[in-house]
């Protein structure tokens, strides 16, 4: 503010031979009035050394300050928002907000039916709420309502085209449906919209499995696990696809990896079997049976490991330890027709040893 009463503003362009074209200043960054204050005096030692004009002042209405202190009560009337943009949120909308919040509390709490409800209620007071389509449709996958799941979901992608990760959504759960050609769909489109995504590769590489693409899908894994490399679910089903293609080295060490992203002594049951199995395609059955035994100490034993067990046991050259696994299985499940048979197997080899040696 001047003397006479007018508000000045610094004009940064010297006279002449604009010293700016050298140190412009200030930098558009700088806001701070004492930095520019102090800039100034620098930058008014810096002209009279080079022997040019300092910077001039211009004025500028003192009532500028007074005309935007007039204009605040128009945008508190306009909600916060500055003129051209949205108005302030529909009352419906932000109704259907809070009962969305609502309702995906009761869906984390465990109270399905309250949830599905509540949200539906959401639904019914803002059609046009993609998020409370979107958390509906789990609602009604949780209480198994697929269809109508499917459905909810389906509009949540037509109000939200662009948003990728709802789309996926979609293919998953079409997947689950067994409409696997409107997942492929989805998933692609997902891909197209956001190729950066990993659930959308990931999504793909389930519905190429479904459709007995196993390459494909192991190539859409690849580009999933680049994205998320740590993603247990890739890993798992890459080393299965890896298994199912016979390519025992590559499952197992992708099932190392796997085992790697749990603390020791805390890997799935599902882990170690499936290295137990890939032990046995390369022929190394003491390590595939310490997989399957350290499987078994996890959870309850089951008659399918139990034979696994038994029937590498006597790949290794143990009848005796083979027969003592076929025995617990056939305890859990007396028609166990794979353990009854390395039974047997086992019985009748050391029938005709003792006749070899009489």
């Amino acid at each position: 503010m001047g003397k006479n009463g007018k508000t000045y503003i610094w004009d940064w362009s010297p006279a002449g031979d604009s010293l700016d074209n050298h140190f412009p200043f200030p930098p558009p960054e700088v806001t701070d009035s004492a930095t520019i204050s102090q800039g100034y005096d620098r930058r008014l030692r810096e002209c009279k050394r080079h022997g040019r004009a300092g910077p001039r002042r211009r004025p500028r209405a003192a009532g500028s300050a007074r005309n935007l202190l007039l204009t605040l009560p128009a945008l508190l009337v306009l909600g916060c928002r500055l003129p051209g943009n949205e108005g302030p949120v529909p009352e419906s909308l932000a109704m259907s907000r809070q009962l969305t919040q609502r309702g995906v509390a009761a869906l984390e709490q465990g109270h399905p039916a309250q949830a599905k409800q509540t949200l539906a209620e959401a639904v019914r007071t803002s059609p046009v709420d993609p998020d409370a389509r979107r958390h509906y449709a789990e609602s009604l996958w949780e209480a198994g309502d697929r269809r109508e799941a499917v459905a909810q979901m389906d509009e949540a992608v037509r109000l939200t085209p662009g948003d990728a990760r709802v789309r996926v959504r979609l293919a998953e759960m079409q997947l689950a449906t067994g409409d696997v050609h409107s997942a492929q769909q989805n998933a692609g489109e997902a891909i197209d919209r956001n190729p950066k995504l990993a659930p959308a590769w990931a999504a793909r590489a389930r519905v190429m499995r479904a459709l007995g693409q196993p390459r494909r899908a192991l190539g859409d894994c690849h580009r999933a696990l680049a994205l998320a490399p740590d993603n247990r679910d890739l890993l798992m089903m890459t080393a299965e696809l890896y298994r199912h293609l016979n390519q025992p080295q590559r499952a197992l060490g992708t099932l190392h990896t796997l085992a790697d992203t749990y603390l020791p002594g805390e890997e799935p049951h599902d882990v170690l079997v499936l290295q137990g199995f890939a032990y046995v395609a390369l022929g190394r059955y003491d390590d595939a049976a310490r997989a399957y035994q350290t499987a078994l100490a996890k959870q309850p034993a089951s008659p399918e490991v139990l034979y696994h067990l038994a029937e590498v046991e006597l790949m290794a050259g143990r009848p005796a330890d083979a027969a003592a696994a076929a025995r617990e299985a056939l305890a859990l499940e007396p028609e166990h027709r794979e353990s009854l048979a390395i039974l047997r197997q086992v019985e009748t080899a050391a029938v005709e040893g003792d006749s070899y040696r009489r």
